[in-house]
């Protein structure tokens, strides 16, 4: 097997163990080669194949430091406009300089084992000394999201990674390394098949007293104003009483997401103001209902309030949890 072959079954190889799709890379036709002007095609060796659904071009060469990054852009680009493929740059060796580089060029590029960086798939996956090394101790916001959003909302038995990227709007990568937590947790299980597919053992109230050790607080930051925020999910002690017999509080409070907050075209402050604005870590509108945050995540957000009568009424909330 030649050095270039070799290469194109690492990167083959790679994208199974990262993100158990299984791709397989050929030569490509003589049409296709011909769309390429031989200006362009001198500078690499092309394989052609599909990955998570989209016609890719790898473009391989030996050392990613011989072509100036702006200039690969530019033969990349290229590439794409006339064979109406996403082009990936595949490189044995480059030096962290030049990825740099690419990466800011928005260059889809491999580095069979060691790092992938496809911003057309909207994907990234860094170097890994070890297998799982990329996930992180603390629960990401969005695998909480997930669990809640299995407890509570509609079971994600039997979907895939790619089905959980399109249902949730976000990236493969991300729904990817969200799965791959709740698996090395024992929360979920992985089919051993070439798609893998969501199981979940435990029922739903097992599943919550398992996870609940490693959740946190949805809430990252608190603002503060004297407005009323339509639209918004309410939270906070109005939300307990709403799904309790706690009294309500003139103080109002709403959760909202990161890209929400930006765009409240309100006054707010980090001290001062009538109303609470928390900011949560995922958006509370995948989870709420009838215009109150889920019953799990306010729990969250409240379990280590020191008012006796709050703790009273959160172990009512559970209690009450239909599993």
């Amino acid at each position: 097997m030649c050095k270039k072959d070799y290469h194109i079954e690492q990167t083959a190889k790679y994208l199974y163990d990262i993100l158990d799709e299984q791709t397989v890379f050929g030569p490509v036709s003589k049409d296709l080669r011909d769309r390429i002007p031989l200006s362009v095609s001198s500078n690499f060796s092309f394989f052609d194949g599909i990955l998570l659904d989209q016609q890719v071009l790898l473009a391989y060469t030996d050392d990613g430091d011989t072509t100036p990054p702006a200039q690969t852009k530019k033969l990349l680009d290229i590439i794409n406009r006339v064979t109406g493929r996403i082009p990936i740059l595949v490189v044995p060796k480059i030096s962290s300089y030049n990825k740099t580089r690419l990466a800011a060029q928005k260059v889809n590029f491999i580095v069979p084992g060691m790092q992938m960086f496809l911003p057309s798939l909207l994907l990234e996956i860094k170097p890994e000394r070890t297998i799982g090394a990329d996930l992180k101790e603390a629960i990401p916001p969005f695998v909480q999201c997930l669990l809640l959003y299995h407890l509570q909302v509609a079971p994600i038995t039997g979907a895939n990674c790619k089905e959980i990227s399109e249902r949730f709007l976000v990236s493969y990568g991300t729904a990817n390394i969200a799965l791959r937590w709740l698996a090395s947790r024992n929360l979920i299980r992985l089919t051993e098949t070439k798609t893998k597919m969501i199981e979940v053992d435990l029922d739903k109230k097992a599943l919550w007293l398992k996870a609940l050790p490693m959740m946190t607080s949805p809430v990252e930051r608190l603002y503060y104003t004297d407005a009323t925020l339509d639209g918004q999910a309410e939270s906070g002690i109005n939300a307990l009483s709403a799904y309790t017999m706690l009294n309500t509080e003139q103080r109002q409070c709403w959760a909202v997401s990161k890209s929400d907050v930006k765009a409240l075209s309100i006054e707010r402050d980090e001290q001062f103001g009538q109303n609470e604005i928390q900011v949560w870590k995922y958006n509370p509108k995948v989870l709420s209902k009838d215009g109150i945050v889920d019953r799990l995540s306010l729990y969250l957000s409240l379990k280590d309030a020191k008012d006796e009568r709050v703790q009273m009424e959160l172990e009512r909330l559970i209690s009450e949890m239909r599993w």
